[in-house]
């Protein structure tokens, strides 16, 4: 059966890339920016408020609830008690970080911590200069970080499929299960308002604009790098690329390179400070990688291997982990392949290959545990479903509801201590 299922996703994969690479091959390659019935429009300033009013909506119901959480389980509606219940998986490692550095922050005299990426705590500790307290500073940066990126990611939906798909974009961005880790001491806000903001950038072939962000973005997280990838095919849709190789219009290409494709390269100095942190740190660039999987036990897998696990731990764990992990994992899974589906015939080729390599990275793990969470930053994917439910408001209003009832579950269960990472 598991061979089966393996066989079943690769054969969906398979399509996917198929249906990509037809559509890059196409002669007439302007047929990639079409938007089937979906037409973008002007971003107005009421539209930016509407954004930035849902988001800090957003933040103050998931505020609330922990607060709620904490004056009838901890008996204290303390800021302490907050913060204290807000204290889980990654986010003790990230305010220690950003109060003692990569230097002091050890375990057993090793610096393990050296795997968690830099850009977040840098920030929190540049912020405690004004704000003495890390655990507010860290909630603060991660609550304007996603107030910011709703809003570009309002204005980048708006833009290229209409106002209609943005709000609804937003109403499943922020109701996916795992979204409450946007309102905690976690990357996930930092990195989903730069790759947004990216990404918009990369839209509006701004190259040296989307090179700069992108080197921030691959400073807060692994996954930046994928930027470069929508780059490149944003580049090689919009400068018909391929018809100038048939053409040998090298002297156009060589220009079109030159202006426009190199800057993308500037995303890789946020690798190179990344790997010089190791090296100063521990004078090996790629210890991180040692780290991972001699302490943390993860490394890269094919994405076969990673499906394997999780298709293993469904008949295998308890039921609190399929249901907290296993389980979400393989249906978002799932989610993700009908979305690829959909986006190649549909939607601009950049989100396809964005949304493509955001699953393959992350379903890339010997260990998946938080395959989950590292999705809730894939933006493509709540686009494509509310593009492909445009003709069908109630699948949008269902499923927004299906998330928003999982994602009160699991906050409730984060809160209390269960292992939701």
């Amino acid at each position: 059966m598991t061979v089966f299922i393996l066989l079943l996703v690769g054969l969906l994969l398979g399509a996917v890339c198929i249906v990509l690479a037809l559509r890059c091959g196409s002669s007439a390659l302007t047929r990639l920016t079409a938007r089937s019935n979906l037409y973008g429009e002007p971003f107005t300033a009421a539209m930016g408020l509407k954004a930035v009013a849902w988001a800090v909506g957003m933040l103050c119901v998931i505020y609330g609830v922990s607060l709620l959480y904490c004056a009838a389980a901890k008996d204290s509606a303390s800021w302490e008690t907050f913060y204290s219940v807000w204290a889980r998986a990654d986010s003790v490692h990230y305010r220690n970080l950003a109060e003692l550095g990569y230097f002091d922050y050890t375990e057993d005299g090793q610096h393990l911590f050296l795997v968690f990426f830099p850009l977040y705590p840098w920030l929190m500790r540049l912020l405690s200069f004004l704000i003495p307290n890390y655990d507010l500073c860290g909630h603060l940066l991660s609550a304007t970080a996603y107030i910011g990126g709703c809003y570009v990611l309002a204005r980048l939906v708006t833009e290229d499929l209409g106002w209609r798909t943005a709000k609804n974009s937003l109403l499943l961005f922020s109701a996916y299960p795992f979204a409450f880790f946007f309102a905690g001491i976690f990357t996930e806000s930092l990195f989903f308002l730069l790759s947004s903001s990216t990404f918009y950038c990369i839209r509006k072939h701004r190259y040296l604009a989307a090179g700069l962000l992108g080197a921030l973005g691959a400073l807060t997280r692994m996954q930046g790098v994928l930027l470069i990838l929508a780059g490149i095919a944003e580049y090689i849709v919009s400068e018909n690329a391929a018809e100038k190789i048939k053409a040998h219009a090298w002297r156009q290409l060589w220009r079109g390179f030159w202006r426009r494709l190199l800057p993308l390269a500037i995303m890789l100095t946020g690798v190179g400070i990344y790997l010089w942190l190791n090296y100063a740190v521990e004078g090996n660039p790629f210890q991180f990688s040692v780290y991972q999987r001699e302490h943390w036990y993860q490394y890269p897998v094919p994405v076969t291997k990673c499906l394997s696990v999780i298709i293993g731990q469904l008949t295998t764990s308890s039921a609190k982990l399929l249901f907290t992990t296993w389980l979400p994992e393989f249906l978002i899974f799932l989610l993700c392949l009908g979305g690829l589906l959909y986006g190649a015939r549909q939607l601009p080729v950049t989100y396809g290959v964005y949304l493509l390599g955001c699953v393959l990275l992350n379903y890339s793990l010997s260990w998946p545990l938080s395959c989950g969470r590292y999705m809730a930053c894939a933006f493509p994917l709540p686009i494509t479903i509310a593009a492909a439910s445009n003709r069908r408001p109630l699948l949008c209003q269902g499923m927004a509801c299906v998330f928003a009832v999982l994602q009160g579950a699991y906050l409730y269960a984060f809160l209390s201590g269960t292992s939701i990472w």
